[in-house]
């Protein structure tokens, strides 16, 4: 076992010296302002997380076929690959080997979407994911306004009302608060150190809560913006309600993956661990009895 130890140590300092055109480009995009600086801290978080576990004598028992497979397609895509989609493969390979390493995990997905957001990955998530994000919000905002008594309907990225469009603009498409929510989300799965089936239903989690948050704050902008609620309110409001939206949805999302860590999955909701806790103590014994009899 000590000589399976030492060949991943070895493989993972391979990895280091065959990755260095990531490190160089990762450097560059970051000096050169093109990107936002959030990935440094990322990248220090899961640091400390890595360093500060200590694996027992005798815990890995972990293959490294995954890291392999992913060196050998980092050579084979260097030349056709843009700099991006090779630094996800090589932030995969580091976060496979480490996870044998130091958890004795095939890949630990809380340390590896730590590395994933280190990567400059903030104006990327802007680009494609921007506009998409905009325009859901906007259809998911629109039926919760009619419903206060306001004809808007939803037009692209705009909320129409009065003849007016009201446009969600891309600093409100909510990509900063999905990366800083995806942050919260894996530093926390590694803090209760969660395992891959709890840590993959906390993503989910976390993306209905992003969208909801968004969706809230489109609707309450909407008020501020169109001017319906005949109120002198200062120059910040935007900015501030933006601010009280986002610590709402981080406390839920921190709420949240709470719940998951500790749910007990002896009783079979461990995909439900939300629902669960949200249920009356009577709809609880009942929704475990459900749980137990489905798993029989």
């Amino acid at each position: 076992m000590q000589s399976r130890l030492i060949r991943a140590e070895i493989l993972l300092v391979i990895e280091m010296l065959a990755f260095w055109p990531v490190w160089r480009w990762r450097i560059r995009r970051l000096t050169d302002q093109s990107d936002e600086a959030w990935g440094i801290v990322a990248l220090v978080t899961a640091v400390l997380f890595v360093f500060r576990r200590r694996p027992e004598s005798g815990s890995y028992n972990s293959t490294l076929w995954l890291p392999s497979v992913l060196l050998i397609c980092y050579s084979l895509s260097y030349h056709f690959l843009s700099p991006l989609p090779r630094a996800a493969i090589a932030i995969t390979a580091i976060a496979a080997t480490i996870s044998a390493i130091r958890f004795g995990q095939r890949l630990h997905l809380g340390v590896w979407g730590l590395l994933l957001l280190a990567l400059p990955v903030a104006a990327s998530l802007q680009f494609y994911l921007g506009f998409p994000m905009r325009a859901v919000v906007a259809e998911l905002a629109a039926p919760m306004l009619r419903l206060n008594g306001f004809a808007v309907i939803a037009e692209g990225t705009c909320l129409k009302w009065n003849g007016d469009l009201i446009l969600i603009d891309a600093p409100c498409s909510g990509v900063k608060m999905l990366w800083t929510g995806f942050y919260l989300t894996f530093t926390l799965a590694c803090y209760y150190k969660l395992n891959a089936k709890r840590t993959a239903l906390a993503c989910a989690a976390t993306f209905v809560a992003i969208i909801i948050g968004n969706t809230f704050r489109a609707a309450a902008l909407f008020y501020v913006e169109a001017g319906v609620a005949n109120l002198s309110l200062p120059s910040w409001t935007h900015e501030g309600v933006g601010v009280v939206v986002f610590a709402a949805t981080a406390i839920a999302i921190a709420w949240m993956t709470q719940r998951i860590a500790t749910t007990d999955p002896k009783y079979g909701v461990s995909f439900f661990p939300i629902l669960h806790h949200l249920l009356p103590a009577g709809r609880r014994r009942a929704f475990r009895a459900d749980a137990i009899r489905g798993a029989e």
